[in-house]
């Protein structure tokens, strides 16, 4: 049986756990970050290590670092209340907290966390620990649902296929605060959360980060919702109950196409330049929030552009003024005709004095 460590200052609460689990778990607990640390070195290896943050003398964060000096390998759970979840969510985007809770925690909710840390530390043991390997480095799928099981059943799922990292959250509020501290490339969400409904929570995602891929999960017929989600470049909606298999190959063909040479950091003009300078032959495309374009390019020659309902240089005008743009290296166009017959510098020029007129209207 895989053995874990409890610690906190709160003797009764642990011994209540202790007595509740002590079927399905071995779990040593220890009063305070000191007599953690004591364990850690005199009676480990343990799987799991789960600490509250607030301790006195030593808080959970103290701890943790210390702990994981003695011993990498175990899996942290950290216990945390609602006002302390920004500081929490910091910690799990460092690496070193696989999960937290929030306090209180209901017993079936920290049975569920226990288990599948205990499948992330074998897993773990089986990894050649290689920087491609580290958590941070992983794409992370967020799965917001207020229903323990559902987030079981999903986060067994993925785990299994050991491809990306999984974070969960119980209700929107919660997962709008791990979006903002962690590069989440993938949420799906019920349509019924609690705090806000799955829909209004896509869209607030798509506002904060436009490129991220979107899902929907529903126990309703999937035809309804198509209307409400047109603005938002929704992936897909999933009809409960959920169809694993289509599920995960429905989100790695989300992940996969995300990776197909996407740039950012970039300025659009200075990056256009770059593909001028190389001679390149190519197709570029461009996304900006919910807006995508395309630049044809012949021997670093533009030669046409389209985005909406706009074409050529029109086109090129409105995309060269996109902020906080992405690129997306494609292969040419063979039927693509030239249509731009102007220098591209002309065209950045024009393009930026469209801007300033624009700019000065407002």
């Amino acid at each position: 049986m895989d053995r874990i460590l409890f610690v906190d200052e709160d003797l009764a609460f642990m011994e209540v756990t202790q007595r509740r689990l002590r079927k399905i778990f071995d779990i040593d607990i220890a009063q305070g970050g000191r007599e953690g640390l004591n364990a850690v070195a005199g009676k480990g290896p343990y799987a799991v290590v789960i600490t509250d943050l607030h301790m006195n003398g030593m808080d959970g964060f103290e701890f943790v670092e210390k702990a994981k000096k003695i011993d990498p390998d175990s899996v942290i759970v950290m216990l945390t209340g609602h006002g302390n979840l920004d500081v929490s969510l910091k910690a799990l985007n460092g690496g070193k907290i696989f999960k937290f809770l929030i306090k209180p925690c209901k017993p079936h909710v920290l049975e569920k966390t226990l288990q599948e840390c205990v499948e992330q530390y074998h897993r773990n043991s089986h990894l050649v620990k290689t920087p491609e390997a580290s958590p941070t480095n992983r794409d992370k799928i967020l799965i917001v649902d207020d229903d323990p099981e559902v987030l079981s059943v999903f986060t067994t799922a993925v785990n299994a296929t050991d491809q990306c990292d999984v974070l969960t959250a119980e209700n929107g509020k919660i997962a709008l605060e791990l979006i903002k501290f962690i590069k989440i490339h993938v949420i799906v969400t019920d349509l019924d959360i609690p705090d806000m409904g799955g829909i209004q929570l896509l869209k607030a995602t798509h506002r904060r980060e436009p490129n991220m891929d979107l899902f929907l999960m529903t126990w309703r017929p999937a035809s309804e919702f198509q209307n409400l989600v047109s603005d938002i470049n929704l992936n897909a909606i999933f009809e409960k109950p959920l169809d694993m298999q289509a599920v995960l190959e429905k989100i790695w063909s989300a992940l996969r196409s995300n990776r197909k040479g996407e740039i950012k950091g970039f300025g659009t003009a200075a990056f256009l330049q770059m593909i001028e300078m190389e001679e390149k032959t190519c197709t570029l495309q461009v996304r900006s929030a919910d807006k995508v374009g395309f630049l044809f390019f012949r021997k670093g020659q533009l030669i046409a552009a389209e985005t909406g309902n706009l074409k050529n240089e029109d086109a090129a005008y409105d995309i060269i003024n996109w902020k906080d743009a992405t690129f997306e290296v494609a292969r040419p166009d063979a039927e693509k005709h030239t249509e731009i017959n102007r220098t591209l510098m002309h065209i950045l020029v024009e393009a930026a004095r469209r801007h300033d007129e624009a700019e000065a209207d407002k």
